[in-house]
């Protein structure tokens, strides 16, 4: 099923004969850096820089070519497209003789499919490999020691038919197509993604892109133990994918896994690519949708006030958001047409040199934008900031569950390691709409405790899993809204808005400043044990409040009639907390500190004269 998705996506992406085109067969985009540069008789002109500038970086250009080899501690030449070892026999890791072979190599391999092309391009590339003394690269190649490491081309000055490198000439191409038909003559059978008879790929090429794999790629399919073969079949025949199965797969996933696209997103150990049957704007939005980045939506918006098209990307991301934080349906118009598509989810995990998939999903957009609107609404809570999206990203959500130092900065490599799982199962609940991790709501609580930041990822995430198991639980009612809700009953929803009060009022009797605060002291106790807390705290309120009336006599009455309004459907305070009610209590907490501090709120106003005079 997946592969077979792949191999749609790749039909479909290698149709047309744009420059966004993915490659025929035999052909790959590989990023190249130089050009080797010949005259028509085969001498050496120079190296031509191919590299563009990205920022103050320059990185290598995309360009279509003949499949480099897959290559370990073996010599394997590439066909028109290598490395100036074996182009030019130069010796860049002091193996003289190494070098000398692998040019040895690629001579031998270039006089072999060109010997029967009749073009001055084939004459000039087999001339140059027939005179160049690889004796001499170091001196010739000296200028350009920044490119003799990566990919390079060939290029003929005044090809008669304009083509800017050799292997654009299609005499060449179809000698390369020829070798490579000629190559796949090897076992024949069934395929499993087409069912087509035909010869069987023994090796699938690497898949790159994906975080925490190795840098040269990772095998989604492949066996090398004995004990995953099946009737005396090795490698990739135990799973019988024909040639051109395999490269169409294989293609389309390094094609959706470039950093350029905006088809996946890296989250934890997972890896997420996303893509719908047919071309639609789908692809590139929902992943936006799932994870608008908090450090990137800030870039977007820079970039915005100077460029039309990102203003106009950001708009349109921006109230997509919101329409699904709010619950309103979705109006977009490409969305709208596209609702029936199928939309494709593959998460995938390195695992050595090979990769395991840790979900898959085929759903139509449509369902997708539902899940995605019931996970913004979860999340929703009151925020007001410009440069910010209107919900986490599921990057700050990952971020957030990890310890934080003093200053608020996530601490330790080792607990990024641990928790890479859990991260990945975050982005799976969010995207196929299952579940959160059970261990989460414990985590929150231990982080809450731990290092007291009490922050608008954290928030949110508790309370999506909160409200998320009441949806499942056929409870939609009692899931916890967007803001304050003062009606709540819980025991640990009011004692933490009580004890958000009791903080707010010995700041305001402080004047805003407190050294060390109840907050700091009586947090994690008050949310596990708050009989052992807050008569204390109760105590020092009047205190408090005898500061705050030396300012203003009607914001003290307001806050200790909020008090006991609070106080009122608590009851007797209980010895302890169940986890779900410490859960609650962060949420009122965090709900009431927000409530206080909303801007423009005044609520000293909110007293009557006649109060005031009654006051004690």
């Amino acid at each position: 099923m997946i592969l077979t998705a792949l191999h749609e996506l790749y039909r479909r992406l290698s149709a047309g004969d744009g420059p966004d085109a993915l490659p025929p067969l035999g052909f790959a985009l590989t990023k190249v850096v130089g050009a080797v540069v010949l005259d028509r008789e085969g001498r050496f002109q120079d190296i031509l820089d191919l590299r563009t500038t990205d920022g103050k970086r320059q990185v290598p250009r995309l360009i279509q070519v003949p499949q480099p080899p897959q290559r370990t501690v073996k010599v394997v030449p590439g066909f028109l497209c290598d490395n100036a070892g074996y182009l030019c026999g130069h010796d860049g890791k002091g193996k003289p003789e190494r070098a000398r072979t692998q040019f040895e190599a690629a001579r031998e391999l270039h006089e072999r499919l060109l010997a029967g092309v009749d073009h001055p391009a084939a004459r000039a590339v087999r001339a140059h490999f027939a005179g160049w003394d690889p004796a001499a690269a170091a001196e010739r190649l000296a200028a350009h020691e920044d490119l003799v490491d990566g990919w390079l081309v060939f290029q003929v000055l005044g090809l008669p038919g304009g083509e800017p490198f050799v292997h654009d000439v299609p005499a060449l191409r179809d000698a390369w197509a020829r070798h490579v038909a000629a190559a796949e003559a090897g076992a024949e059978g069934q395929c499993l993604v087409t069912g087509e008879i035909g010869p069987i790929a023994r090796l699938h090429a690497p898949i790159k892109g994906v975080q925490g794999a190795q840098t040269s790629g990772a095998s989604l399919v492949s066996f090398n133990i004995a004990a995953a073969t099946s009737y005396g079949k090795d490698q990739s025949f135990n799973a019988p994918v024909g040639e051109a199965a395999a490269f169409g797969y294989t293609t389309a996933l390094n094609h959706l896994l470039r950093r350029e696209m905006r088809q996946s997103l890296t989250i934890g150990d997972t890896t997420t690519v996303f893509w719908a049957e047919k071309a639609s704007a789908a692809e590139t939005l929902i992943p936006a949708l799932v994870d608008p980045a908090w450090r990137e939506w800030e870039e977007l918006i820079a970039e915005a006030a100077a460029d039309d098209l990102e203003a106009a990307r950001a708009d349109r991301l921006r109230g997509l958001l919101v329409a699904l934080r709010d619950g309103r349906r979705v109006t977009d118009p490409d969305l709208l047409n596209d609702a029936a598509v199928r939309f494709h989810v593959l998460g995938l995990a390195p695992n050595a040199a090979r990769l395991s998939v840790r979900f898959w999903d085929v759903a139509p957009v449509g369902e997708m934008l539902r899940r995605l609107g019931e996970h913004h609404q979860d999340l929703a809570l009151d925020l007001d900031h410009p440069n910010r999206p209107p919900s986490p990203s599921l990057w700050a959500l990952a971020q957030e569950t990890r310890p934080k130092d003093r200053d608020g900065k996530a601490r330790g490599t080792n607990s990024l390691d641990t928790m890479k799982k859990l991260h990945g199962d975050i982005a799976r609940a969010v995207l196929t709409g299952g579940p959160y991790p059970q261990t989460l709501p414990a985590l929150l609580l231990a982080r809450f405790r731990a290092d007291g930041w009490v922050t608008h990822p954290r928030v949110a995430l508790l309370k999506a899993e909160y409200n998320r198991r009441r949806r499942f639980a056929g409870q939609p009612e009692d899931m916890i809204p967007m803001s304050l809700d003062p009606a709540r009953t819980e025991v640990g929803y009011r004692l933490g808005r009580l004890f958000a009060v009791l903080e707010r009022i010995q700041e305001a009797a402080h004047g805003g400043s407190v050294n060390a605060g109840i907050g700091q002291k009586f947090l994690s106790s008050a949310s596990g044990t708050p009989m052992a807390v807050f008569p204390h705290l109760l105590r020092l309120k009047g205190a408090h409040l005898k500061k705050v009336a030396r300012d203003g006599r009607g914001l003290s009455v307001w806050y200790d009639r909020l008090v006991a309004e609070i106080l009122d459907e608590v009851g007797a305070i209980p010895a302890s907390l169940t986890p779900d009610h410490q859960g609650l209590f962060f949420l009122g907490y965090y709900q009431q500190r927000q409530a206080l501090f909303r801007k423009g709120e005044t609520p000293a106003a909110e007293v009557s004269d006649a109060d005031t005079d009654t006051a004690a």
